[in-house]
C-alpha cells in the first residue's frame, strides 16, 4: 500500500517534513544564541522533541491506515440498477434503465458524465459463443467477454455539474428500443465519472453498475433490481 498516495498522504507528508524542518531550524536557533555551556543539554532536548513530532505524526498515520479514520470524508456513490421491459410491436421492446445513485459518503459527489451501454447475451449461435469464449481467454488485458453492444447512451453535466448530497439519492434513467428475440438475455452497463478526479487524478475515476436481464423470464413490466457498487481507479 502506498501510505503517501491521495490528498491525505499528501497533507501527512506535508506534516512530517513541517516537523523535520522545525526540529532542524529549532537546533540550529538554539545553537546560536545558547552559551557554549548550554548546547549539549539544548541538542539533547531537541533530539527528544524531535523523536515526539515524528512518534504523534506516525501514530497519526497509523491510526489512519488502521482504522480509516477520514474514509468517510472521500467521495463514495452506491449505485443501484431498476430494469422494466415492454413490448412496442411484433418485432421491439422497450428497455428502461433507472440507475440508483445513493451517496454513502459525508462529502458531496460530483458527476460530470454518465454512460449506460447494452449489450446482448443471448440469444447467440453456438460458434459465436465459441469465439467470444476463445477471446476472453487469449486477451490477458481484457479478462472479460466482449457481447455484442446493441445500444449506447449518455449524458454530460458541464456547467453546473450534477452534485449528489451526503445522505441523498439521485435516479438517473435511460431508455433503448431493441429488436426482440426468443429467449433475449440483456447485460446492462452504467458508469459514473467523478468530476473530482479532473482536479485530483489520485482519486477514483467513476462508479460502475452492472445487472443481467433475462427478458423471456420477465413478465411485462416487470422490474429487476440488483445492487453493484464498482469502485473504478
Amino acid at each position: 500500500m502506498n501510505i503517501f498516495g491521495g490528498r491525505n498522504g499528501l497533507a501527512a507528508t506535508i506534516l512530517i517534513g513541517a516537523a523535520i524542518v522545525g526540529s532542524i531550524g529549532a537546533a540550529f536557533l538554539l545553537d546560536a544564541v545558547l552559551p557554549d555551556s548550554g548546547r549539549a543539554g539544548n541538542i539533547f532536548s531537541i533530539i527528544q522533541s524531535f523523536v515526539t513530532a515524528v512518534a504523534i505524526v506516525t501514530a497519526g498515520l497509523w491510526a489512519y491506515f488502521r482504522f480509516q479514520v477520514f474514509r468517510t470524508l472521500e467521495p463514495h456513490l452506491n449505485i443501484g440498477q431498476r430494469i422494466t421491459h415492454r413490448s412496442l410491436s411484433e418485432s421491439y421492446i422497450h428497455i428502461e434503465l433507472t440507475a440508483i445513485l445513493h451517496n454513502s459518503s459525508r462529502v458531496g459527489v460530483e458527476l460530470e458524465r454518465g454512460v449506460a451501454i447494452l449489450q446482448e447475451v443471448a440469444p447467440i449461435s453456438d460458434s459465436e459463443a465459441e469465439s467470444l469464449n476463445e477471446e476472453a481467454l487469449e486477451d490477458d488485458l481484457a479478462p472479460w467477454i466482449s457481447w455484442p453492444i446493441i445500444g449506447r447512451m449518455q449524458r454530460v453535466w458541464e456547467d453546473p455539474k450534477l452534485v449528489v448530497e451526503p445522505g441523498a439519492t439521485h435516479l438517473e434513467t435511460f431508455e433503448f428500443i431493441v429488436l426482440k428475440w426468443k429467449d433475449q438475455s440483456l447485460l446492462l452497463y452504467t458508469y459514473f465519472y467523478n468530476a473530482d478526479a479532473q482536479r485530483h487524478p489520485e482519486m477514483k475515476g467513476g462508479w460502475s453498475a452492472t445487472t443481467m436481464y433475462d427478458v423471456f423470464d420477465r413478465s411485462n413490466g416487470l422490474r429487476a433490481e440488483e445492487v453493484t457498487n464498482g469502485e473504478d481507479a
